[in-house]
């Protein structure tokens, strides 16, 4: 038997007044795809929003940078759905 490990990136940045929580996640045929999660820090309760890119990069780096700008065009935008 045979056990790969799976590897996931993660990053956390802020921007405008939200933290931005990116995860990449390993697909088959050696590709990733990203989730981001947005924090909203308004003073109250943090809310938090989670979202999933439903697309696929050539590599790791390619996700999460690609995550990271998801999320900011999210909050510049309204928060819609990513897919």
């Amino acid at each position: 038997m045979v056990v790969s490990r799976i590897r996931m990136s993660r990053t956390r940045n802020e921007y405008n007044g939200h933290v931005i929580h990116v995860t990449s996640f390993p697909l088959a045929g050696a590709r990733f795809t990203v989730h981001f999660d947005i924090e909203a820090h308004t003073g109250g309760p943090i809310e938090v929003r989670h979202f999933e890119s439903c697309q696929s990069f050539a590599s790791d780096a390619e996700a999460i940078e690609a995550g990271l700008r998801m999320g900011q065009e999210k909050i510049d935008t309204d928060y819609g759905p990513a897919c």
